[in-house]
């Protein structure tokens, strides 16, 4: 047998092993299009041209078919009857003609090749087969990422092109739709981080206002298709400020860019509406509580921020686009803070535990606790300690620590009193029997 037909064989042998028909590289530039922008569109969009690299040689009668995201081509799609690449200098040319067509694909057969002038013996290797662009349903685009798969065979159905070059792939991403907003953002440090004062009789912030600060993270949108445009700017500060009037400069509620700013107690929301065609990126809201005769008692709470953007997409329908939610801070109480440093429970232990208010203003009392073994409870406010009166809280903290797991050993309480700290003393105790244990707490150092 001659080294020829064993070498014929072989390569027949490694021919027959590939049943899966690969391509080179397929090249086309991706186009974002706007999720918002797309909203109403029914004109078909044009792709960017579509072509393909090959990594082998093709003779006449090989096909090479291009698939596309199943619904993307119109009904009335149609393709160049012949595509031809041109023979250069040491590169064969060829001719490829419409083969067949379907709802998702093309197919071309090579119908001549072509050698350049004089020369003889070139292969159509690393040939550019330009597709051209194509017509793409709005609807289609809209869904989601679309791709185009090249794919080519023998004239006998053989697996043709079956490598590609490092990096590249056979197929090739048409479009993808992506939201041209983003999120509503707050930086830990630009919220709201106001101290109410109880020396003030809690009317009034350890400084004269609070602000945040905040920003709308969109993505940069140069080069996108079909982008929405934005009609207006809304925000919506989740914040009880029972006793403001804005509209009678009873308290304040202000913002860097010009706004009309308006509050519902009942929600307890503050609504800020931008003014038409505002697309607000950032900016600051500052509170400025009432003063003087018009103060009113001020609630430590937390605060969050909403946003949403109105716009009209690239076919003039109007649509809001949520920017979400975030925090926005919180404000505290300067109040009393006691440490009880150690208290028994068990079942032979009774616990004592009295707040004492000696203030004109009822105050809630919270408590935090760790164990011996480093688990730290957070009981909440458990109570409330009355205006000139006495608030036995040792069943409530007991009650709260077994709801969260602890029923015996010790523990160190911390208990916050929303109250001037002058006004404010615990008693701290425990029985076993007969026997009393008085606990010094953090009162009895000062």
């Amino acid at each position: 047998m001659s080294n020829f037909f064993k070498t014929t064989l072989v390569a027949a042998a490694i021919a027959g092993m590939s049943s899966v028909a690969n391509a080179g590289d397929t090249s086309v530039k991706e186009q974002i299009h706007s999720l918002q922008g797309l909203i109403g569109v029914t004109a078909a969009q044009t792709s960017e041209p579509i072509s393909y690299e090959t990594k082998a040689a093709y003779a006449v009668g090989d096909k090479v078919t291009f698939t596309f995201t199943t619904g993307l081509l119109p009904t009335a799609q149609t393709f160049p009857p012949q595509l031809n690449v041109a023979a250069i200098s040491g590169r064969a040319g060829m001719a490829l003609g419409l083969l067949d067509s379907t709802a998702t694909s093309v197919t071309y057969r090579v119908t001549s090749v072509n050698q350049h002038g004089t020369e003889t013996g070139k292969t159509t290797l690393g040939s550019t087969i330009a597709l051209g662009t194509v017509s793409m349903a709005a609807a289609a685009v809209a869904a989601g990422t679309t791709t185009v798969t090249v794919a080519s065979i023998t004239s006998s159905g053989d697996a043709l092109d079956s490598g590609s070059s490092a990096g590249k792939s056979r197929t090739g991403v048409l479009t993808q739709v992506k939201s041209q907003y983003g999120v509503v953002k707050v930086a830990t440090a630009a919220g709201f981080d106001g101290v109410v004062d109880v020396a003030a009789s809690r009317k009034a912030l350890t400084t004269t206002n609070d602000m945040v600060t905040f920003t709308v993270s969109s993505p940069a949108t140069t080069g996108w298709l079909n982008l929405a445009t934005t009609n207006k700017t809304s925000m919506t500060l989740s914040a009880d400020l029972a006793g403001f009037d804005l509209t009678k400069g009873v308290g304040s509620v202000a913002t860097g860019s010009t706004s009309t700013v308006t509050y519902d107690d009942t929600k307890k929301e503050v609504s800020i509406a931008y003014g038409t065609s505002v697309e607000i990126t950032t900016d600051t809201i500052t509170i400025a509580p009432p003063v003087n005769a018009n103060a009113v008692v001020l609630s430590a709470q937390d605060f969050t921020l909403a946003g949403q953007y109105a716009y009209s997409s690239a076919a003039a329908t109007a649509g809001v686009a949520s920017l979400g939610t975030a925090a926005a801070g919180e404000w505290t109480l300067n109040g009393a803070v006691v440490n009880v440093p150690y208290m028994p429970y068990s079942p032979s232990i009774s616990q004592i535990l009295y707040v004492t208010n000696a203030g004109s203003l009822t105050a809630d009392i919270s408590v935090t606790a760790f164990d011996d073994a480093g688990t730290s409870y957070d009981l909440g406010v458990i109570a409330q300690a009355n205006k000139k009166s006495v608030t036995k809280i040792a069943r409530q903290v007991k009650d709260g620590l077994n709801a969260a797991g602890f029923t015996s050993g010790k523990v160190s309480l911390t208990i916050t009193v929303n109250a001037q700290d002058k006004e404010i003393t615990v008693y701290s105790a425990y029985n076993v029997g007969s026997d009393r244990g008085m606990v010094n707490n953090s009162q009895y150092k000062k």
